[in-house]
C-alpha cells in the first residue's frame, strides 16, 4: 500500500525519509498559524517553490540538480545521490547571475521522483575556494 505525503502544496506517491536522526518534530517551531500549508505551521522559515539549476559538490564528485523548493535555512533538490552522502556543497543559481553558496547537511530523502532536503550549515563568501578544497 502506498502512502502520499504533501510536499511544498503538491502530493508526491513516496513519503519523505528522515536521515539525520532528530526526532520529527524537534527543530521546527509555529510561524504561521493560518498558512494553507500545515507542513508551513511548523517550518522555522517560509519555503519558497522555485525551479533553479544547481550543483551539488559530494566530496570530488560534481551532481547537476534542480532546486524544488528554498528558504532562508535550506533547500529541497531534485537529484540522486549516493546514499552515503550526508555533507555537501552546493551552488544554486540565483536570478540576476547571482549565485547562492553554501555547504549543507543532507536532512530528508525522497525516492520517487529522486531528492534530497538540505538544511544550510555555513554561507560561502568565496565559493570556488570552498569548492576547489572539497575536491
Amino acid at each position: 500500500m502506498s502512502h502520499s505525503v504533501k510536499v511544498s502544496q503538491r502530493v508526491v506517491a513516496e513519503p519523505l525519509r528522515k536521515v539525520d536522526g532528530i526526532p520529527r518534530h524537534a527543530e521546527m517551531v509555529f510561524v504561521d498559524p493560518w498558512g494553507a500549508d500545515p507542513f508551513d505551521t511548523r517550518r522555522k522559515y517560509a519555503r519558497r517553490d522555485v525551479r533553479l539549476p544547481a550543483r551539488l559538490r559530494l566530496g570530488d564528485q560534481e551532481i547537476v540538480a534542480t532546486t524544488e523548493n528554498i528558504c532562508p535555512g535550506g533547500a529541497f533538490f531534485n537529484v540522486q545521490v549516493p546514499e552515503s552522502a550526508s555533507d555537501l556543497v552546493a551552488v544554486i543559481d540565483l536570478p540576476h547571475g547571482r549565485g547562492l553558496h553554501v555547504r549543507a547537511r543532507v536532512r530528508w530523502r525522497r525516492e520517487a521522483p529522486a531528492g534530497i532536503g538540505v538544511e544550510f550549515a555555513t554561507f560561502l563568501p568565496d565559493p570556488s575556494d570552498e569548492i576547489n578544497r572539497s575536491a
